[in-house]
């Protein structure tokens, strides 16, 4: 097994997407309003295949299936498929208000997908791009329809100005929408539940409005004002003379660190037995198993690495997203 898996972007053109994987990471990317690079996916027939090293053509699904102990880690052999969903997100224009369910609410009438929790970290953003996350005022179901049905749908949305580093927490029920301008990168469940509120009367590519799913999205909002805990802190984990670790997120789905370091160091093990790790690049170079990896680049570290210890020496200050299970979800 190796250490190290590397994967094809899978690519989505989306009405609110752009250009911007091609001109900030320099990607060869298809024509169109690319708004979404699929990272690392198991989702339905979206399944990442192995870009080089041994198993290039591999995919993923394949990986795992074949080497459940060597990618997930000892604790987590249980799992039927990899839990986790990274993308690359670029908006140009603003996403449709919209809301995920919870794995409960989606076993009933979604029972195709599950649940969505997710956390992004903006990478870059325009002057003056926002997110909305959250209600800013308290309100009912009933008053919240009538504003959907009377195009005031976005008249009590908590909104953000976002910088580079900012990140927030997205949990089952949140009303969210991201706003033009803003390059982000985001984890979540392995899913595609979202339920759109409100989408601005934009048309789809068949020249008719996108479809809304507004009783659904009733049925799990979560109308409270927002308390601001949406937005995540850094905590510090760990300091070293080359390294430093923070938390930002770890929850019964995920956990969430970024680790800056210049210099030689080793991979860290997250949790309390090795397991699979996502690392993305979110500033500076690394060398990396023999390639070099840079802004946005994202790879899987194998629980089979982690255990075997992974060096990494940086070229310059770097800056690292990983992404791994929670300790919950583990075999005790």
């Amino acid at each position: 097994m190796e250490k190290i898996l590397r994967f094809q972007p899978i690519y989505k053109e989306k009405i609110w997407g752009g250009r911007r994987l091609e001109s900030e990471f320099g990607r060869k990317i298809p024509s169109g309003n690319i708004g979404e690079s699929w990272e690392i996916s198991d989702y339905g027939k979206e399944i990442s295949i192995v870009s080089s090293g041994k198993w290039k053509g591999k995919t993923l699904r394949e990986l795992y299936k074949s080497y459940p102990k060597e990618i997930f880690g000892e604790n987590f052999t249980h799992l039927e498929e990899f839990p986790l969903l990274v993308k690359l997100l670029d908006a140009k224009e603003k996403l449709s208000v919209q809301v995920h369910p919870d794995n409960e609410y989606a076993l009933k009438f979604d029972p195709s997908s599950k649940g969505k929790k997710e956390a992004w970290l903006i990478l870059s953003s325009d002057d003056n791009s926002e997110i909305v996350c959250g209600f800013a005022n308290d309100l009912s179901k009933d008053e919240y329809k009538k504003k959907i049905e009377s195009n005031q749908a976005e008249n009590d949305l908590k909104q953000w100005k976002t910088t580079k580093g900012d990140s927030f927490i997205i949990n089952p029920g949140t009303i969210h929408a991201i706003g033009g301008g803003n390059l982000i990168l985001e984890v979540q469940q392995s899913s595609d539940s979202t339920y759109r509120v409100y989408d601005y009367g934009r048309l789809g590519d068949d020249g008719k409005p996108r479809e809304l799913h507004i009783q659904k999205s009733l049925d799990v909002l979560n109308f409270k004002k927002s308390k601001g805990e949406e937005k995540l802190s850094k905590k510090t984990i760990k300091e070293a003379d080359k390294s430093k670790r923070f938390l930002l997120e770890s929850n019964d789905k995920f956990r969430f660190e970024i680790l800056e370091f210049n210099g030689l160091i080793e991979l860290p093990c997250l949790l309390s037995k090795p397991s699979f790790q996502i690392l993305t690049i979110i500033a500076g170079q690394i060398e990396l198993e023999g390639e070099i990896l840079g802004f946005g680049d994202t790879v899987l570290a194998t629980a089979y690495g982690v255990r075997m210890g992974i060096s990494m020496k940086s070229i310059g200050n770097v800056e690292l997203a990983i992404f791994t299970l929670s300790e919950e979800m583990s075999l005790k």
